[in-house]
């Protein structure tokens, strides 16, 4: 039996025997009312996270704990259906798309009000569409998972590298390897292609942003009917309006603040319909509670044991979550690690899994003058053992990684891969002559993520293997809410770095373009070959073109090594029994009125 199926078996375990107890003598916990003398305790979820939200604005977040509030504050028109992963409705009801793929029409849901009392219409959509258009450039790269990842707004067409570009530049007397030649000669074939898909009109019509903007306009054609164009086909859009980055917000909320950020009120009191609504954020604890006009009274009856109360507090140490656990001071937690995992199990805590959905990757920046070499970069991807890794430090089930995109999406790993090797990264040093120069190494500290649930230690193994053939770090530990991301963006690094990106939407562009968008500030790399293909690639529907075209995409990644992909790891959270049903979503899509409970241990006693 594997380890996912027995703790499936747990959770089944735990509801029965929790629905043995509420029936003991006709009550138990769970049916168990207050005197007449007594106030009712609302049910409360008490959740300990990572880290605190960077942002409680939807539109500026990048991480994850962010996105782990804002999911319940707000909703997106497109929703994700919890068994199958596909778009379903959510604030909108149904939509069309144009025969040319430039025209989406929405029937949005009447009935809806967001948390300040106004109501859900087309025009609040789009006021939101016009503060992403207008989002300040340096806003808008604080974003990963919203207009600017969906539209590429600000991008412009890239150019076609030319033949001599593509072309190996090798010093004289370096002998060219078969493997070398065969890249060379897919690149150029690459080229080959790309020049008839430029030879034609790329993009229709004006542009708001950049000349490679997909986005066109909106419209409320009528109160409840939206009317959205395009510039260009964008395979998978209805999918990539799920991100919670497409969150839609209160208008009223939308005004005000300074110019640098009109909404800046989003950030201390944000407004959407979803079903819970702020009440409180306290140095980092985020305080919810039921938004009683929330729209879908069927979801409500159909779970009478959800939350009432919604408490996620940051605790930056996975040991110390397990504490907290252990006492009962809080309900659950997320980001397990391995290492916890059996006390976990042994104690009788329900563990939920996610299946593998995210990427965790080395960063090379190519501004180092080391990390300038391809030779040094095929030196570290050899270096690096990620088997060792995989099995070491992540929940059983995770896997090394050979490209950024998971194996959900069925796109096979580059040829030529290069595998760990301690004797192949030694030679490529030597004939560098490397002598041991010193190569910041950066990585997060307080903090788990769902694709680094130890970065100490996943740094330190790591640093282990660079050892081995002599490439020598100096670490360089920041801590996450010290800016960790803004850090390894930054000019002023160029070392290596630790970083993840996790997937929200069932489309390969998703990791393509949300890990290679800031490739320029996070790598120090610039590639018009890449660039141009995923701008051919991103209009093409699933299928046997599109999965080729990922397939030299990743050729091209393989080629210049920008990153390492480390691992596929599976994310996990644990509970006490009180909690007898959690959605646990790889694209983590996890609503808390979906939570199943009794009272919390703490609060019937």
């Amino acid at each position: 039996m594997t380890r996912r199926l027995l703790l499936t078996g747990s959770l089944a375990a735990t509801t029965l025997a929790l629905a043995s107890c509420t029936s003991k003598n006709g009550e138990g916990v769970a049916s168990a009312s207050p005197s007449a003398s007594e106030p009712a305790i609302p049910r409360t979820l008490r959740l300990a996270a990572s880290a605190p939200p960077v942002s409680l604005d939807p539109a500026l977040a990048n991480d994850n704990e962010s996105f782990r509030i804002t999911r319940q504050i707000y909703e997106t028109l497109i929703s994700i259906d919890a068994n199958t992963g596909s778009p379903i409705a959510g604030l909108a009801e149904s939509w069309t798309e144009s025969e040319d793929g430039l025209r989406y029409t929405f029937a949005l849901r009447r009935g809806v009000r967001f948390h300040d009392g106004s109501d859900f219409n087309a025009a609040a959509v789009v006021a939101n569409f016009n503060r992403w258009v207008k989002l300040p450039k340096d806003l808008q790269l604080r974003s990963s998972q919203g207009f600017m990842h969906v539209f590429h707004h600000e991008k412009d067409i890239p150019k076609l590298p030319t033949e001599a570009e593509l072309k190996l530049k090798l010093d004289q007397g370096t002998t060219v390897t078969e493997e070398q030649k065969a890249a060379e000669t897919q690149r150029l074939a690459e080229l080959e292609k790309l020049k008839a898909i430029y030879a034609q009109d790329l993009f229709t019509g004006k542009s708001l942003g950049g000349s490679a903007s997909y986005f066109a306009g909106v419209e409320a054609t009528e109160p409840y009917v939206l009317t959205l164009k395009l510039r260009r086909r964008r395979a998978g859009l209805i999918e990539s309006l799920t991100l919670p980055g497409m969150a839609i917000a209160a208008p009223d909320s939308l005004a005000g603040g300074p110019k640098s950020n009109p909404s800046q009120a989003l950030l201390t009191a944000p407004s959407g319909t979803g079903p819970y609504k702020f009440v409180s954020n306290d140095e980092g604890t985020v305080n919810l509670e039921l938004f009683a006009d929330y729209w879908d009274k069927s979801k409500l009856s159909n779970n009478p044991n959800h939350p009432e109360v919604v408490v996620v507090s940051p605790v930056p140490s996975p040991y110390n979550r397990e504490s907290a656990l252990m006492a009962e001071e809080i309900d659950g937690f997320d980001m397990v690690s391995v290492d916890i995992m059996r006390t976990l199990v042994r104690n009788a805590k329900v563990v939920v899994q996610r299946d593998p959905f995210s990427v965790l990757y080395l960063g090379l920046d190519h501004r180092n003058e080391w990390l300038a070499k391809p030779e040094f970069r095929m030196a570290i991807t050899h270096a690096v053992n990620r088997g060792r890794l995989a099995d070491n430090l992540f929940l059983q089930g995770s896997k090394s990684a050979q490209s950024i995109l998971p194996p959900a999406f069925g796109v096979p790993d580059p040829e030529g891969t290069l595998n760990h090797s301690s004797d192949k990264a030694k030679q490529l040093l030597a004939d560098i002559d490397y002598k041991g120069e010193i190569i910041e190494f950066a990585y997060p500290l307080r903090v788990s993520r769902n694709y680094l649930p130890l970065p100490e230690r996943t740094f330190a193994q790591l640093a282990e293997d660079l050892a081995a053939v002599g490439i020598r770090i100096k670490p360089r530990p920041i801590a996450w809410t010290d800016g960790y991301v803004d850090t390894v963006r930054s000019e002023e690094f160029n070392g290596m770095h630790l970083l993840g990106f996790s997937g929200g939407y069932r489309l390969e562009d998703d990791f393509i373009s949300g890990i290679l968008d800031a490739k320029e500030h996070e790598f120090g790399y610039t590639s018009k070959l890449l660039d141009s293909q995923a701008l051919a690639a991103r209009s093409l529907p699933p299928g046997e073109e599109r999965t080729a075209a990922m397939t030299a995409i990743l050729a091209t990644l393989n080629t210049d090594l920008p990153l390492v992909p480390l691992v596929f790891p599976i994310s996990a959270l644990a509970f006490n029994p009180n909690v007898t049903y959690y959605p646990s979503s790889p694209m983590l899509n996890e609503s808390y009125l979906d939570v199943q409970m009794t009272n919390s241990p703490a609060l019937s006693s």
